[in-house]
């Protein structure tokens, strides 16, 4: 794109349609540690935790012990999302006011 053999839209395109478990991706939900993350991973993890849970208090209810307290699978947390700030484009010299045309 910098080059200019690429139009930005073009480049929108390409990063839009790339698999869950890219790079940029991982990059834009918070870091390197989320690469292979997908949403199935995601609801395996959520899944295995909920049969780990269910299986403790099974053996609880029934009047068992547990050795030890069941481990949850450690899921990645996505960084908290910036707020984006508006681009005011208003003073730009090609600015132009918006014309409305009432008919």
């Amino acid at each position: 794109m910098w080059r200019g053999t690429l139009a930005p839209r073009r480049v929108w395109s390409l990063t839009e349609h790339l698999p869950e478990d890219s790079a940029l991706t991982a990059e834009l939900a918070g870091g390197p540690e989320h690469r292979g993350w997908t949403v199935q991973t995601h609801l395996t993890a959520q899944l295995l935790n909920a049969v780990r849970f269910m299986d403790a208090n099974n053996v609880r209810v029934n009047g068992g012990k547990l050795s030890e307290k069941p481990k949850p699978v450690q899921v990645p947390q996505s960084a908290p999302q910036k707020k984006r700030k508006r681009i005011d484009l208003s003073s730009h010299p090609l600015a132009k006011p918006i014309q409305l045309h009432r008919g």
